[in-house]
């Protein structure tokens, strides 16, 4: 269940999130800034209210065996909408096929290496251009790929890979495909939640063991 609720920015509590803010290591004068931003505005309002018409609710059912379609659930008097595939933090859902995610972010590339080829037309080339390629066509190509470099199909794969050889070819340099990006990724923000004693998940994996942190961090090859 995604829930949608109104006006939730003008909900927030400064003081709970200037605690949140401090204990991620942000900034002082940065912290100090958003919460004098966020004190004493006009809207500002101590409840949360669920927008029914905008939470959707998406239906995750391996079994094999076809069921008819579950009972919508009711807030405020509404039916909440069942969908197919939902975007949650800039990553589609899909009942775990990464297919539509896929899709998103193919698109996008797509569009970007067009730009990435315009500037090359227009002479920009060697580190100006990487850093572009590195901003706006990296950037939306991996985005997300922690969660789903792993799991992806090799299909899905082989279309982003796509996008990567051929702006290897406009950069004339070698760029890493997605399951390199995905394991090296993964690999840094799994030491970083090693370090960070907060982490929610922090306890769940030193309790796995060393053996199982050095193959993670130490893989062979």
């Amino acid at each position: 269940m995604f829930f949608d609720f109104s006006s939730a920015f003008s909900n927030i509590q400064p003081i709970l999130l200037k605690d949140k803010l401090d204990c991620t290591g942000l900034d002082h004068h940065l912290t100090t800034w958003i919460l004098n931003y966020l004190t004493n505005r006009p809207q500002y309002r101590n409840c949360l209210q669920i927008s029914a018409g905008i939470t959707k609710e998406l239906v995750v059912d391996f079994r094999r065996a076809k069921h008819s379609p579950p009972v919508p659930v009711n807030i405020q008097g509404m039916d909440i909408e069942i969908v197919r595939s939902y975007k949650y933090l800039g990553v589609h859902l899909n009942k775990l096929d990464w297919t539509d995610n896929t899709a998103a972010l193919y698109k996008k590339g797509q569009s970007r290496l067009h730009l990435l080829r315009r500037l090359r037309s227009f002479g920009v080339q060697g580190a100006l251009l990487r850093t572009f390629f590195d901003a706006v066509v990296a950037s939306a190509i991996f985005y997300g790929v922690v969660c789903w470099g792993s799991s992806i199909s090799t299909a899905d794969r082989k279309r982003l890979n796509k996008i990567i050889k051929k702006s290897s070819s406009v950069l004339g340099c070698h760029l890493d495909p997605v399951e390199v990006v995905g394991d090296r990724r993964m690999r840094t923000k799994f030491k970083h939640m090693l370090k960070n004693l907060s982490h929610p998940m922090y306890h769940s994996l030193e309790a796995l063991g060393s053996s199982f942190s050095a193959r993670l961090l130490h893989p062979r090859g």
